[in-house]
């Protein structure tokens, strides 16, 4: 699985980062065995903003110089935890190069924690693991000054082997929002791809050359939004401490189905109704719903979905957020399904629905308004003659994966919404925790929604656009979750 920094990190920078300098104090942490046993290794120089350097679950060599957690490791174990003085960090940021190799399958979270040992970032962004037999870096922001209370940096393998030969991280000074100019400046400042010239080269060469080991070409934090160029990264449960965290405000509904059947936890009541044909089994997961879809039955008999009560939804227009996990048998065989469903019986009326397509991308879809030239999708069939002989059209507003979801295997999707201003919403989509697309629109719901209601796994009451296989852990928010709750969710022990 190759790394990249998402466009979720770049947004993340983004919305902070505003004017770029340097602060000349760099922290260059070279791992060998003069760390065992130690907050701080001897021989080795360090700002005074750094205050201690431990590990747990791991082991520092001297062939080669690294720190190594080993692929039998339990998932989530093995950590190298660097505590920084915030009040001698004048910036409030920094930027931090990671120089290492691992196994192709192996996984690495940045965390941010505060100084009781609580998880304040789940994760910075998702795998930063490049596959090749050669060492290999990335370089990324530590967005302290959005975090008041965090104050210790945390690298931790969640799969796989890996050894980590040093971390470089850097100060740098930034205020204020963070526009395109200023998003160039920083490109600028950090190379995009590092220049020999750039102050963070030296000290990751100095550290390849202690460890004996060749470097790849150095990336930035600069890369386009988009989706990721590679396959989405698999199923990895994580228990310990960090992995416990899950989004509770704004929580309506949370269906887990562990008991065998489809009770709110999020709220008391709120049962949602059992159609014909679903069905609650044992998986992977625990229990979960298993829904199919089967041609040529009678659509009496057919109606595997679940119905949920109209008033556990108020009118979620512009902030919203609806999760799942999916594990579809006939994904990507021409067929579209629904996972999350929300409108009633007339067509081009969803305000919001989460599908696949039949491609087997999955699509987070809203059906707006059209203030100016339509952008999006309009059917004739869904055009509403008003009182008077106007019509009424909509547009499906949606965004899409670029990858294709595997059959058989299990995805965490997230789509959310937000008002970005007064008038524009930003709709994003994750798949597996990662931001794979987003995009802002203008268009309103311009159309009554009294009396929606909302389905897993079906259109309507499910009697048609039915999921063909397993569903759990179905989660709907009246608020935008932020990428670090999303990979939060996605980081929750299975069991």
């Amino acid at each position: 699985m190759k790394s990249s920094l998402l466009a979720g990190l770049v947004l993340l920078a983004a919305s902070f980062l505003h004017a770029v300098t340097l602060e000349p104090e760099v922290a260059e942490l070279s791992f060998d065995t003069r760390w065992a046993d130690a907050e701080l290794a001897k021989g080795i120089e360090v700002p005074s903003w750094i205050v201690t350097v431990r590990q747990e679950g791991g082991v520092f060599l001297d062939e080669p110089r690294c720190w190594r957690v080993d692929a039998a490791q339990p998932p989530g174990e093995g950590f190298i935890e660097i505590a920084v003085d915030r009040s001698r960090i004048v910036s409030g940021n920094l930027v931090a190069t990671l120089l290492f190799d691992a196994d192709e399958d192996a996984d690495v979270a940045v965390q941010l924690f505060d100084s009781q040992g609580r998880v304040v970032v789940v994760d910075l962004f998702g795998n930063v693991v490049d596959i090749g037999m050669q060492a290999t870096t990335d370089t990324f922001v530590v967005p302290l000054s959005r975090y008041p209370t965090a104050d210790r940096i945390v690298i931790r393998r969640v799969s796989g082997g890996m050894r980590l030969h040093g971390v470089v991280l850097f100060p740098v000074i930034t205020e204020g929002p963070m526009e395109k100019e200023a998003l160039q400046e920083l490109a600028r400042v950090l190379g995009d791809p590092l220049s020999p010239e750039n102050p963070l080269v030296p000290s990751i060469q100095r550290i390849a050359q202690t460890s004996e080991v060749a470097v790849a070409s150095v990336k930035s934090v600069i890369e386009p939004v988009g989706n990721p160029a590679d396959a989405y990264p698999g199923a990895h449960p994580v228990d310990g401490p960090d992995a416990r965290f899950a989004a509770t405000d704004g929580l309506l509904v949370h269906y887990d189905f562990d008991q065998g059947d489809a009770v709110n936890c999020a709220a008391s009541g709120g049962e949602g109704e059992v159609r014909v044909g679903a069905s609650f089994v044992k998986t992977e997961r625990g229990h979960s719903l298993r829904l199919r879809s089967r041609a040529g039955v009678p659509p009496s008999t057919r109606w595997d979905a679940v119905t949920l009560p109209v008033e556990a939804l108020p009118k979620l227009h512009d902030r919203l957020s609806l999760c799942a996990w999916i594990k579809g048998r006939s994904i990507g065989s021409g067929k579209g399904a629904q996972i999350l469903w929300y409108g009633d019986r007339r067509s081009g009326r969803d305000p919001w629905t989460l599908n696949l397509l039949g491609s087997g991308r999955a699509e987070f879809r809203s059906d707006r308004s059209i203030t100016g030239q339509p952008q999006f999708v309009v059917n004739e069939k869904e055009i509403v003659i008003l009182p008077g002989g106007k019509a009424h059209l909509t547009q499906h507003v949606s965004i899409r994966s670029q990858q294709k979801l595997a059959p058989e295997q299990w995805y965490f999707l997230v789509a959310t919404m937000d008002m970005l201003s007064a008038r524009t919403r930003t709709m994003r989509l994750y798949v597996n925790g990662e931001l794979v697309n987003e995009l802002q629109t203008p268009e309103e719901i311009d159309y009554d929604t009294d009396g929606m209601w909302a389905t897993i796994g079906a259109a309507n009451q499910g009697e048609g656009q039915n999921f063909d296989g397993d569903i759990d852990d179905v989660r709907i928010y009246d608020l935008a979750l932020s990428p670090e709750e999303v990979r939060a969710l996605y980081l929750q022990p299975w069991n």
